[in-house]
């Protein structure tokens, strides 16, 4: 019987194990799943590989057993060795769930066997994708035995020291219940209020769908609170990494700052553009220039193949770090014809330039460029201040030169000796 009550991890568990009702360890885990108020999902075998996993979108944890295979319907004995070629299919099968789940669903998976940890940790490296985050505590390896009776306590204990499952976890239940709150005020309004809004989107002649989804992470991000989170407990782990491999910590910063404040094309809807969309453009091998839309929102949502997208030129900024105020953390030396926006992708910092646009149409961009991704609120927002306060700039007088400082005077040579 489990010691402690779940909290992070309430709700449905997903167990697969072709041990379920044969085998006392497993039994024992769903039974004391069951005890705790959790609901369990079984499966004697893996998903087939074209099974949709949104089936899945709300389990809070997976419990995977890694030897699934069986002889004559009975569990294959781990100790009894396995022919090569059986266990390179299984380790195949398994990897390409666990590469499934990673890719749809950032929940923790849980790989309980009858095996030594350390063999399923082995076999995970040959995908450098999974071994990163089995190393990382996405994927957590034990053996039955170790977690019969106390599932939950592993599972807490686990999410406590693992800071993006704990953030995970907490910020579910938080959004998850502003959601909730969110439709059932809406809701007690009119049945209807959706299909309002929708028309009212259509009406304006912007994609609904897209608008709907802006609308409700607004009003749901409106109804949350703080999230009842403390991590500062893990502060002295990573400045113990800084301090044991500074290069390797500044190189992890830039990427975490990257996806704070941009977003690979690879992750954005084809065909959909909008201000903060960063193009290269490589007129020659080893040539390549970037290139950032500014054009409103509104504009770039109603437009199609002849479009004009407004692009400013992105200029790399070297050193950038000796022109950081320690005491702000903004640029001292930042002009009024610029917007620069530190580590923007690529660990590279980015001057914004306002001076010379570029106005090519979508078809052209298409052909010529090749977008990269797009720079986020609110580094977007204030690029996009700047330059409108830099495009309605007035002209006002110079300061007198009779009141500005004089500049150096070179120093004279000394005289001669003679």
């Amino acid at each position: 019987m489990n010691a402690v009550v779940p909290d992070l991890f309430k709700g449905v568990a997903v167990v697969i194990d072709n041990g379920i009702g044969s085998e006392e360890l497993v039994d024992k885990i769903i039974g004391n799943i069951r005890t705790s108020g959790g609901h369990v999902i079984t499966k004697l075998e893996l998903p087939e590989p074209d099974y949709d996993l949104e089936h899945f979108a709300r389990v809070s944890f997976f419990i995977m057993d890694w030897n699934l295979k069986s002889v004559d319907g009975a569990p294959l004995d781990a100790t009894v060795p396995m022919p090569a070629g059986l266990m390179k299919s299984m380790i195949e099968e398994n990897i390409a769930f666990l590469q499934r789940i990673s890719a749809s669903r950032h929940a923790p998976v849980v790989i309980f066997t009858n095996q030594e940890p350390q063999e399923v940790l082995d076999a995970l490296e040959a995908d450098p994708e999974l071994h990163r985050r089995a190393q990382a505590n996405h994927i957590l390896i034990k053996r039955k035995t170790e977690v019969v009776d106390k599932l939950y306590e592993v599972l807490e204990g686990w999410a406590k020291e693992t800071p993006s499952v704990l953030t995970l976890k907490t910020w579910e239940r938080s959004y998850l219940k502003a959601a909730n709150d969110l439709f059932v005020d809406l809701h007690d309004r009119h049945t209807f209020w959706p299909v309002m809004m929708w028309q009212t989107f259509d009406d304006d002649e912007t994609p609904p769908a897209m608008e709907m989804g802006r609308l409700l992470n607004r009003l749901v991000e409106s109804r949350m609170g703080p999230l009842e989170l403390d991590l500062s407990a893990f502060i002295p782990v990573i400045e113990e990494q800084k301090a044991t491999d500074e290069a390797g910590y500044r190189t992890s910063m830039y990427k975490v700052l990257e996806g704070e404040r941009f977003v690979r094309d690879e992750r954005l809807p084809g065909n959909l553009w909008a201000p903060g969309d960063v193009f290269a453009y490589e007129p020659e091998q080893g040539n390549t220039t970037y290139w950032m839309n500014i054009r409103a929102e509104c504009d770039c949502l109603r437009g199609n193949d002849d479009l004009l997208l407004y692009l400013l030129q992105l200029k790399k900024v070297e050193d950038a770090e000796k022109d950081v105020d320690p005491k702000f953390g903004n640029f001292t030396t930042e002009k009024d014809n610029e917007a620069i926006v530190y580590a923007m992708f690529d660990g590279t910092t980015y001057s914004i330039k306002f001076k010379d646009m570029k106005l090519k149409k979508v078809k052209d961009i298409k052909k010529e460029f090749k977008r990269v991704g797009r720079l986020l609120p609110p580094f977007l927002t204030r690029a996009q201040q700047r330059y409108a306060s830099y495009v309605q700039r007035p002209g006002v007088p110079r300061v007198p030169n009779v009141l500005c400082p004089l500049p150096d005077a070179p120093e004279a040579p000394e005289a001669a000796a003679g």
